[in-house]
């Protein structure tokens, strides 16, 4: 029975293992980034902030109350709480009080407060999901790099090998005296180039690896291992938002549009604030008080602490007016640097609008430009292809040297370059056109 029961267990660790182990896909990178980001992280920490402005502002209108308890033991001359007259004794006493304390008006400064908060509290939700969508952004263009470099290193593997058969090949038909040793040295020394060549891009490989953990923020003491399989095609056919629909889109719901918006409308709030602090202020309040005494020299009997604390109660209420008159230019100079950052908020406003617009034109302007690249680059690779047959073939048969075999080579794997370049860039700026139209990064 145990060994039935521990079954499920085992199984379950062991799924567990070969999930962890699995190469990971480009949501699954973006999503473990966005978890494990600083800058997510500290985003979160001050929409808590944020939230803790909020309940400041709102308990900023309810009544503030105190209490306070003081006791004193004076010894030598004092006055007599009695007579009022000084006498030289020692004396105990001790005071009870509460007051308690309202704004009723001081130019809406408390409640534009609020609104100021609640104001900073959205902006911080949009903020986030800007932090995120920023680390998703970056999450993918490195792991595309990867993508690249690895089907970069296959092709000159691919390109390796053959030149490494090809000068094999040719060294026998030197033996044989068909071939003559300076074709020969030529070929070796292509074969030794496109050795450098596929080192070089295992290279870019490895540095590409090295951006995306860092982009990922991945353990540097645990392997990282990505699916470099992009089943996604390039579609020309698909339809697509037009550029002023995309924009009027994109403005109205873009995670950075919409903070700097919050922004803007903040610091107008808080202009308001700092004007508010010309007008008067008034308040109310209100308190309780009793006290207890005796002296320590003498023998006089007093009331007891329960009568006395009954019999010195008092109350008050009050109610006040503060007129504003000359506090050191301070409303002043509030006044102007509110305004001031409401300009510069403004003029952060229209440049991230404009820059969004741009960004908007650029993305829809490259994945036409990639798509129709990439449909060229196909044709460029057959092409290439079959003039590199062709000329392998004339290689063969000694109707070309072995420089012009060299130049064919390198030239299809420039063509096979291009075409994986543009493919890959298509799919790169199409999820940014995908995201600008309101769809998530991370799908």
């Amino acid at each position: 029975m145990r060994r039935i029961f521990l079954l499920p267990i085992c199984l379950a660790f062991a799924c567990g293992a070969m999930a962890q182990t699995a190469p990971m896909t480009l949501d699954e990178c973006m999503r473990y980034a966005v978890e494990h980001s600083t800058a997510v992280n500290k985003q979160l920490f001050t929409n808590d902030t944020y939230r803790q402005d909020v309940t400041e502002a709102l308990a900023s209108l309810f009544p503030s109350v105190d209490a306070r308890v003081n006791t004193s033991n004076n010894y030598g001359r004092s006055i007599d709480p009695e007579t009022n007259a000084y006498t030289t004794t020692s004396t105990f006493s001790n005071g009870y009080s509460v007051s308690g304390s309202m704004p009723v008006f001081a130019g809406f400064s408390n409640i534009n407060t609020l609104r100021a908060a609640r104001v900073g509290r959205l902006m911080g939700k949009q903020q986030l999901e800007q932090a995120r969508d920023e680390v998703s952004l970056e999450v993918m263009r490195a792991y595309f790099d990867v993508v690249y470099y690895t089907d970069c290193v296959k092709m000159a593997a691919e390109q390796a090998a053959a030149s490494r058969s090809n000068w094999q090949k040719n060294v026998k038909l030197e033996e044989l005296g068909l071939k003559s040793a300076a074709d020969v040295a030529q070929l070796e020394s292509q074969a030794a180039a496109d050795e450098y060549q596929l080192v070089s891009q295992e290279n870019n490989r490895d540095l590409a690896m090295l951006t995306l953990r860092k982009a990922m923020n991945w353990p540097e003491d645990e392997p990282l291992e990505v699916d470099t399989e992009v089943r996604i095609e390039v579609d020309l056919a698909a339809e697509r938002p037009s550029l002023d629909e995309l924009t009027e889109f994109a403005v109205r719901n873009n995670p950075k549009m919409a903070a700097s918006d919050l922004r803007l409308r903040q610091s107008k709030i808080r202009y308001s604030i700092a004007r508010g602090r010309y007008t008067p202020s008034v308040s109310v309040g209100g308190g309780y008080s009793t006290s207890f005494f005796k002296n320590m020299s003498s023998d006089t009997v007093y009331p007891s602490f329960k009568d006395q604390f009954k019999d010195n109660r008092s109350y008050y209420f009050s109610a006040s007016l503060s007129i504003p008159i000359f506090s050191g230019l301070y409303r002043r100079t509030a006044v102007h640097r509110a305004r001031n950052n409401m300009r510069i908020a403004e003029q952060e406003n229209i440049e991230t609008a404009r820059t969004l617009r741009n960004e908007i034109a650029q993305t829809l302007q490259q994945v036409q430009g990639y798509g129709k690249q990439y449909v060229q680059a196909g044709k460029k690779v057959n092409a290439a292809q079959l003039a590199y047959r062709a000329t392998e073939h004339k290689f063969e048969q000694g109707l070309v040297d072995p420089i012009e075999l060299q130049t064919s080579a390198n030239l299809l794997l420039q063509a096979k370059s291009e075409r994986l370049n543009a493919r890959l860039q298509y799919i790169i700026q199409s999820r940014m056109a995908d995201y600008y139209n309101g769809l998530p990064l991370i799908r």
